[in-house]
């Protein structure tokens, strides 16, 4: 019979998974977000400013607040929007 491995090292093993796993989601979401934002200004313009819906609005807060705070990120994603709408 195999026998499994301390749990010290499965914890690790698992915390280090959880780890790439949540980076990777989080990647995936800028993606997502950064690339549906162009064609999609105007709907989330609309829910923030104008009583819109607020899923689009709660979908793309993290977006807007890492385009705060990153700035070559916030760059790009304006870059992009002004691409879509002009």
């Amino acid at each position: 019979m195999d026998e499994l491995p301390p749990l010290s090292i499965r914890v690790k093993r698992y915390l280090k998974q959880l780890a790439v796993r949540v980076v990777l989601y989080l990647a995936a979401y800028v993606v997502i977000a950064g690339l549906t934002i162009g064609p999609m200004f105007w709907y989330w313009f609309e829910a923030v400013h104008v009583d819109g819906s607020i899923w689009i609005a709660k979908f793309y807060a993290p977006l807007l607040w890492l385009c705060d705070h990153v700035g070559w990120l916030g760059y790009l994603v304006n870059r992009y929007i002004n691409w879509w709408i002009l």
